[in-house]
């Protein structure tokens, strides 16, 4: 790991070496007064006090909805899509642990071509953060999974290079760094929730029955979600014979989302919400027993009801709701 300091005075240059390596996008105001990544076309732009966009990155590996194929006349065609190298700025390390996730679903045994063609051109730069109250990142001891890490450190950054494109990245920019760091470091403070017990259910847990019948099944929580990555394939006909197929964003708070063949096999909105618990502190196969959740906070605080399911997180020693 090469650990190397960037002073104030020289980020904007840094930024500039950045732009070398592909389209540079990080945290910026939009015009709807939210924090969202997007392009950036002047480090002016960059709002590195940001504490979390309301879209998190998946979306720049997952888009809301891509084509996947096109047909006619029964023959089918593979859609290939234009990714270009994108270098994507000032990521906090519980959007990290989401890719990272997303990454074990995705590039797995049987990889997602359009996800990894996405994956292989995005370049992270990772950045610390200080947690507010909606805040419970999951708190891994290894480094974040990025190519460089910036971490706020006096009047500057420390900069580590953890990848070879961040080695690359940080040869390239060595005229502006420094071995030498100034003032201390800030601190990651990161708590966490360790994975549940899949066998426990909590369905004894009287707060399944206050939430669900507070729910308003809006799925807020889902699309903002950093690992939420359940979707739709849907078809798409033309009148000529052709037609196209598209990958959408789906949400497992929907009630259309358990629908199959005219049945149901997840009606109600306890079965849904508990269905969305179960996976995201549990884990399903191959990944039981590996909570997705990487405490962002974005779900407890886009909730217009209000709902925080880290209070329906059990202790497997007490048998007790833990706050």
């Amino acid at each position: 790991m090469d650990k190397k300091y960037l002073k104030n005075g020289q980020f904007s240059e840094f930024i500039e070496t950045l732009r070398l390596f592909g389209d540079l996008h990080g945290p910026t105001m939009s015009d709807t007064g939210v924090f969202a990544f997007s392009p950036v076309s002047d480090p002016s732009q960059l709002r590195l006090d940001y504490q979390r966009t309301q879209i998190p990155p998946k979306k720049y590996l997952l888009p809301f909805r891509e084509e996947i194929l096109s047909y006619r006349e029964g023959n089918y065609r593979q859609s290939h899509h234009h990714t270009p190298e994108i270098i994507l700025f000032g990521v906090h390390p519980c959007d990290l642990d989401g890719i990272a996730y997303l990454d074990r679903v995705f590039l797995g045994d049987s990889p997602d071509p359009c996800y990894a063609g996405r994956r292989a051109r995005l370049t992270l730069v990772g950045l610390s953060c200080v947690p507010d109250d909606f805040c419970f990142c999951s708190g891994l001891a290894e480094p974040p999974t990025c190519d460089l890490f910036l971490t706020l450190q006096g009047d500057g950054f420390k900069v580590d290079a953890l990848s070879a494109r961040g080695k690359e990245i940080a040869q390239a920019a060595k005229d502006l760094l420094s071995l030498e760091a100034t003032g201390a470091t800030v601190p990651l403070q990161r708590t966490g929730i360790t994975a549940q017990d899949p066998q426990l259910r909590f369905s004894d847990n009287p707060l399944w029955d206050k939430f669900a019948t507070t729910c308003v099944s809006c799925g807020a929580c889902s699309v903002c979600c950093p690992t939420c990555y359940c979707f739709d394939v849907r078809e798409y006909p033309s009148l000529d014979g052709g037609g196209i197929r598209l990958r959408e964003w789906d949400n497992c708070l929907f009630v259309t989302h358990g629908e199959v063949a005219g049945a149901n096999f997840r009606g109600s909105r306890l079965e849904r919400l508990r269905y969305r618990f179960l996976h995201k502190y549990c884990g399903f196969t191959p990944l039981q027993g590996m909570t997705s959740c990487v405490g962002c906070g974005r779900c407890k605080e886009v909730c217009p009801v209000d709902i925080d399911l880290r209070e329906l997180t059990v202790n497997p020693d007490q048998g007790t709701e833990s706050p």
